[in-house]
């Protein structure tokens, strides 16, 4: 069976730079380097943003930060990050939300640091 490739017209692009304090695993980073709001409805890129972007995991606090985007490929989405706890997927204990990359980084390192600083406490 013959399989066709689509190319998609996508420019090489880099992962966003992340400071990411000791104790955390990067389980899978596709968090590109493309800002959401300069992006026409009908870019191939798009297709970059999917509900798997970035997944941290601190093994000692038993804490996932996860990264996607929802909807799934949508220009309409926004970026959604997930903070769990013994894998408790359904109770996540932070919840943050935006279409703003920047405030996206933000919040992920601020998380990071802060559980880093107090997982001994969890």
């Amino acid at each position: 069976m013959m399989r066709k490739y689509v190319k998609l017209d996508v420019p090489k692009v880099n992962i966003h730079p992340l400071r990411i304090t000791e104790g955390w695993k990067v389980q899978y980073n596709k968090f590109w380097e493309i800002d959401p709001k300069t992006l026409d409805s009908n870019d191939d890129r798009w297709f970059m943003f999917t509900d798997s972007l970035l997944q941290l995991h601190h093994e000692k606090a038993s804490i996932t930060l996860d990264l996607g985007w929802s909807p799934d490929i949508s220009p309409e989405g926004h970026y959604l990050v997930l903070i769990v706890k013994d894998s408790d997927w359904q109770s996540p204990i932070r919840e943050f939300t935006s279409n703003d990359y920047k405030k996206v980084i933000e919040f992920i390192e601020l998380s990071v640091d802060q559980i880093t600083s107090s997982w001994w406490k969890n």
